[in-house]
């Protein structure tokens, strides 16, 4: 009895030790990898749907400089600062930048850190510097007024989009495909990281975020997502501060880019808000 308690006892301290020593020195490299996908060569720009583009760099807080297309619309006294998921580059955006200019709209849209031309590595902290950066170049460089500028954000970059509203004056927010939050995805994909197993250091907490922003929020997921739950977009919309709206599609997996007549009428309808001319 008193050998089987040893070696009980013996296993667990193991296991114990295991887990501290895998959440100390390997879970930062394993979530790096799981959280980003970040892709170098740029394959095409904009001008494959005719439209004329300014190659832009922009400095962050810490120094380092990202890489972004700015696309006017002299049509639109509005501009789209777009944050992209998790994976590619700006240049696998081209479908949404196409869409965006014929609402019509302005778009900015920016790589992160470590993405196509941007310098530095990828975490929760530098993806919001980047969006602080590229919302101040709006301001500062193209002069726009904070209420003509329109977040939109896909899966993680919905949450990007959250975090920069909080912190700063928009017309709107779009958050298509989001989450609610890095720890609740990373205990849907493996139980593992429910505490105090594995400790995930991100965050990326939008259902936090949404709460305490005021400007319109429109939120867009498919019932089809297979990597993201639909589920997650509806929570976010509940616990939301208005005003707000919720889009869901029938139709479409996480990657797939669907467009639908309600869903461009609800991009344009956030997008032809009345807002005062630069």
């Amino acid at each position: 009895m008193i050998i089987a308690v040893k070696e009980i006892l013996g296993f667990s301290l193991a296991i114990l030790i295991f887990l501290v020593l895998f959440n100390l020195l390997l879970e930062p490299f394993f979530e790096q990898s799981m959280i980003y996908f970040p892709y170098r060569e740029i394959e095409e720009d904009p001008e494959v749907l005719g439209l004329k583009y300014e190659d832009v760099f922009i400095k962050a807080e810490d120094g380092v400089t990202i890489h972004g297309w700015f696309i006017q619309n002299k049509d639109s006294g509005r501009v789209v600062l777009y944050f992209h998921g998790n994976a590619g580059n700006i240049s696998h955006r081209l479908p949404v930048i196409d869409l965006l200019y014929r609402l019509p709209a302005s778009i900015l849209i920016i790589d992160y850190h470590g993405y196509g031309r941007s310098q530095g590595r990828p975490s929760e902290k530098n993806l919001y510097l980047d969006a602080e950066a590229a919302y101040d170049y709006l301001i500062a460089q193209k002069k726009y007024l904070p209420s003509q500028i329109i977040l939109m954000g896909r899966s993680i970059g919905g949450v990007v989009a959250a975090d920069l509203a909080c912190r700063k004056e928009v017309g709107g927010v779009v958050m298509e495909g989001c989450f609610t939050s890095a720890r609740e995805m990373a205990r849907d994909m493996l139980f593992l990281f429910t505490r105090p197993l594995v400790w995930i250091r991100s965050d990326f907490n939008a259902l936090e975020k949404v709460k305490v922003i005021e400007a319109p929020k429109l939120f867009i997921h498919s019932k089809e997502d297979e990597m993201i739950p639909y589920r997650m977009s509806v929570t976010l919309y509940e616990k939301a501060a208005g005003p707000k709206k919720l889009l869901l599609h029938e139709k479409g997996g996480h990657n797939d880019f669907v467009i639908t007549p309600e869903y461009v009428r609800h991009l344009k309808e956030i997008v032809s808000i009345p807002s005062p001319q630069p």
